[in-house]
């Protein structure tokens, strides 16, 4: 049962009016053969005359495929939901389903597809024709269009036209993601406002922790023979809690800065970082008698402060978790995978290990598979931090391990960064 365009639906904001500029952009796409021109019906005197015109174009769009020809390619190329354009190798439109408001089809033949590409996306999406074009493998890219009115964005998936053995051009599908995007862009902004707010938040929690660390540090030297040993205990059991604290507040702001402080892409040898990092930890190498071995390891684009910040938290991992009857053995390590364009670095330790059902929990921030009162200090937020250095590298990162016999985490990172986050 259908609801009256002026109606209200119980409990949602009202409607919003029906414009003019609505229906003469419905009215454009319908006269660009548009299979699936429509227009929101909203309030007002317009509402019926849009709630008209979207039922012609309903028809309009059935009328056109015979009875018999519902179910063949052309029924299907004719009435798909996306546009579908094929071009020659120099990008010239030999074959469109459809167009945008404003445009027709017979204009749009035999003219560039490279003229409805805003200048600043062009090299992109000429690098990704000629990719598809030279290897035959699909592409694709989204991109804002130029033409108005009509969708803000589309996602364009690309693939080769084959005859007789040789590419003879490209076919794009579009694919309408405007709303995609400004959910994207909300969510964005959102998360940005999150992690503003823990960086303020924890930036100002540190000034008042440390007076109450140094003013329970005074009165531990000064009185605490008038305080007793019950009153020593107070001291030492705030400063324990104050230090956990203060390491918690420090490893958010490490967790807010893999964005708010976030530095450009650049080339990074990877196995000289990864042997520096080494050496930062000699002094517990040495202690606990540790073997580590980094293997040749590749050079990607990625920010180094925060590669570095990624090799020190699962390096540090695999020291601290190891068993106490035999030193850890640890090894760095990398490989390509079959097409060469992501590096797979593995850091794999011989220590504890843990229960792989715990694989989606340890990479959220603070959980710890230790309770606080175990020998393994630690805050919860260090893999949180490698999982989120890894996603701005558009990457992935995952374990493999088994109790009592050690533990292998893997970070996928691609060579080559197509974009700066």
């Amino acid at each position: 049962m259908g609801v009256p365009p002026s109606s209200e639906v119980p409990g949602t904001a009202p409607a919003r009016e029906t414009t003019v500029e609505e229906l003469l952009e419905l009215v454009a796409r319908l006269a660009a053969n548009d299979p699936h021109a429509k227009c929101q019906v909203g309030t007002g005197t317009l509402a019926p005359l849009a709630e008209a015109l979207n039922k012609l174009s309903v028809q309009l769009a059935g009328g056109r495929t015979k009875a018999g020809e519902a179910f063949d390619v052309q029924a299907l190329v004719e009435q798909a939901p996306n546009m579908m354009i094929a071009c020659d190798p120099d990008g010239r439109i030999r074959f469109v389903n459809f167009t945008l408001p404003g445009l027709v089809i017979g204009d749009l033949l035999g003219t560039s597809m490279y003229r409805f590409i805003a200048p600043e996306d062009l090299d992109r999406v000429r690098g990704t024709i000629q990719r598809v074009l030279e290897t035959g493998e699909p592409g694709g890219f989204d991109i804002r269009s130029v033409v108005k009115p009509g969708p803000e964005w589309f996602s364009a998936k690309l693939g080769a036209i084959k005859a007789e053995g040789q590419i003879a051009g490209f076919t794009m599908i579009l694919t309408d993601i405007s709303d995609l995007k400004q959910t994207q862009s909300r969510l964005e902004r959102s998360n940005q406002e999150l992690e503003n707010f823990a960086y303020v938040a924890s930036h100002d929690l540190q000034e008042p922790l440390r007076k109450i660390q140094t003013f329970g540090e005074r009165l531990k030297s000064t009185s605490a023979g008038k305080l007793g040993p019950e009153g020593v205990d107070y001291l030492e059991r705030m400063h324990s809690a104050s230090t956990r604290m203060r390491r918690l507040i420090d490893d958010l702001l490490s967790f807010s800065r893999v964005a708010s402080r976030a530095q450009p892409f650049t080339r990074v040898d990877l196995t000289a970082l990864a042997r520096d990092v080494v050496e930062g930890f000699k002094p517990i190498i040495e202690k606990t008698g540790a073997a580590v071995t980094v293997g040749t390891l590749p050079t990607l684009e990625a920010d180094p402060t925060q590669l570095r910040q990624l090799l020190h938290h699962l390096l540090g991992n695999a020291l601290k978790f190891h068993r106490e009857d035999a030193p850890p053995t640890i090894s760095i390590r990398g490989t390509l995978n079959a097409d060469g364009t992501r590096c797979e670095l593995a850091v794999e330790d011989d220590g504890i290990g843990f229960d792989e059902k715990y694989l989606d929990r340890i990479f959220n921030v603070f959980q710890r598979l230790h309770g606080r009162a175990s020998k393994y200090d630690g805050t919860g937020i260090g893999l949180a931090i490698c999982r989120k250095i890894v996603d701005r590298h558009n990457g992935s990162i995952s374990a493999r391990s088994t109790p009592g016999k050690g533990s292998t985490f893997v970070a996928s990172l691609p060579l080559n960064q197509h974009s700066s986050r």
